[in-house]
């Protein structure tokens, strides 16, 4: 069945309850290569049906969820039935709230899904031809694009689909007998509107800088965040920035005595954290497409629209993630989660090279791994450095030290920010599996905390 036929019948079934059908239809083609050969490449495509119900219950609404493939009209049946009989036995949800307005469906709703082919990785394997044969470097990577097309209908009226095509590049280099790695990574849309030819040098001179080992202790230190390594940081704020938490007591975002911290400054420099789904580049669905309740999400609010918001600007707070329900708790706007970030210092520029010969002494981390979280009321993290961190001295990288284990919190850090530069559309690596799209800047941090030394290459 094709996807929006899928949505009707499903909608069908629901037989006069309130409830929600979200059809998520992908396919993806990606490359592989470890030791300077390609070790597997192909394709996937997937689909899986969510269904949610909303009946009218003693009290209010019942709410039930259920996903499932679904080849055939009987297993969509009996997927709905499932639902609906869950949702009938269910207490009133909380969150319980009137079906989001009509507006008028995509206009490329009755279409076919666009899908991805191989050709999208052409770019690619054109690089790894000039690549893969250097002789004093073993390269390791992974490439993928995939499309991902989501048709969203409501017993309500809506109509909404959206299309997101997906780009990721990683390549990483090992030299020295394996005792010197350095990585590059790019996310985009296709890759063949994005640059990779700068990747190979990025990782030749890591390598380089590597050659020379420069013994630094664990401690506090001034460091310059790679846009990579901040927008792992950041990520996990925007992830843990939910109001419901917040305004519960749960959160770094918690007011002591009761409410939340928006509205207060978080950085004495003019930091700007936001989201947009329109962002050229970054673009992302714009609307909500929730199938479950949960800290930051609520299947009442599925296809409500997702507006471009500030989390924080101007060094203020000034949103948190919100359902409806959550932001008529907590006094705030209707912010829901929007999947990209934008995240700089306003009035601040350059490349990362540029931020790096401004810092004088400090640290040059390129990416971060291993994130974990310690302690939610301080937004604490743990996590690792890896593949390069770059020892700067009077504005030069002259070597490098080993890797650390570091201990941080992205909130305590944002009134650490001594400079910025330009922001850049970066991969997080350690979030890449879930997210991709970032613009962020490479950030100065007085203060990090790289608290032990680590053996990790």
């Amino acid at each position: 069945m094709r996807p929006q036929e899928v949505v009707e019948r499903g909608l069908e079934m629901l037989a006069g309850d309130r409830g929600t059908v979200l059809v998520e239809q992908q396919s993806a083609a990606n490359l592989r290569w470890a030791n300077s050969t390609l070790t597997t490449n192909g394709m996937t495509e997937s689909q899986r049906v969510h269904v949610v119900a909303h009946p009218e219950v003693e009290g209010g609404w019942g709410a039930a969820t259920a996903s499932s493939v679904v080849r055939t009209v009987e297993e969509l049946e009996a997927l709905v039935e499932a639902v609906r009989s869950e949702a009938r036995g269910a207490e009133p949800a909380q969150d319980g709230a009137d079906e989001v307005g009509t507006q008028p469906s995509s206009p490329r709703w009755h279409e076919a899904p666009e899908r991805t082919s191989p050709d999208e990785l052409r770019p690619v394997s054109a690089l790894l031809d000039d690549v893969l044969p250097e002789a004093a470097t073993e390269h390791f990577g992974y490439a993928e694009h995939s499309v991902s097309a989501s048709f969203l209908g409501t017993t309500g009226g809506l109509r909404l689909r959206h299309d997101q095509p997906a780009a990721r590049f990683e390549l990483c280099g090992k030299s020295g007998a394996g005792s010197r790695s350095a990585w590059a990574g790019r996310a985009g849309r296709y890759f063949a509107q994005m640059d990779l030819t700068g990747t190979p040098g990025e990782v030749r001179r890591g390598l380089a800088a590597q050659a020379n080992r420069v013994d630094v202790a664990p401690g506090r230190h001034r460091v310059v965040l790679s846009p990579s390594a901040a927008a792992d940081m950041l990520v996990y704020l925007l992830w843990s920035a939910g109001a419901l938490d917040a305004v519960e007591g749960r959160s770094a975002f918690s007011r002591p005595g009761g409410g939340t911290l928006v509205g207060d400054r978080l950085a004495s420099a003019p930091v700007r954290v936001g989201s947009d789904p329109a962002a050229v580049g970054l673009e992302c669905a714009d609307h909500v497409q929730d199938t479950v309740s949960s800290g930051f999400s609520s299947s009442f609010d599925a296809g409500l629209p997702r507006p471009a918001t500030d989390w924080i600007a101007d060094g203020h707070l000034r949103s948190l993630i919100t359902t409806r329900y959550s932001a008529g708790l907590a006094g705030l706007a209707s912010t829901p989660f929007v999947d990209n970030l934008v995240a700089g210092v306003d009035g601040r520029s350059g490349t990362l090279d540029e931020v790096a010969a401004r810092v004088g002494d400090g640290l040059l981390v390129t990416c971060l791994w291993y994130i974990r979280e310690v302690d939610a009321q301080s937004l604490l993290l743990t996590g690792l450095t890896r593949d390069g961190v770059y020892v700067v001295r009077d504005g030069q990288v002259v070597g490098a030290a080993g890797n650390f284990r570091f201990n941080d919190s992205p909130l305590g850090m944002l009134d650490r920010i001594a400079d910025a530069g330009t922001p850049v559309d970066c991969l997080p690596r350690e979030w890449a599996d879930w997210f991709t799209r970032s613009r962020v800047a490479p950030l100065v941090i007085e203060d990090f905390n790289l608290s032990t030394a680590s053996e990790a290459v």
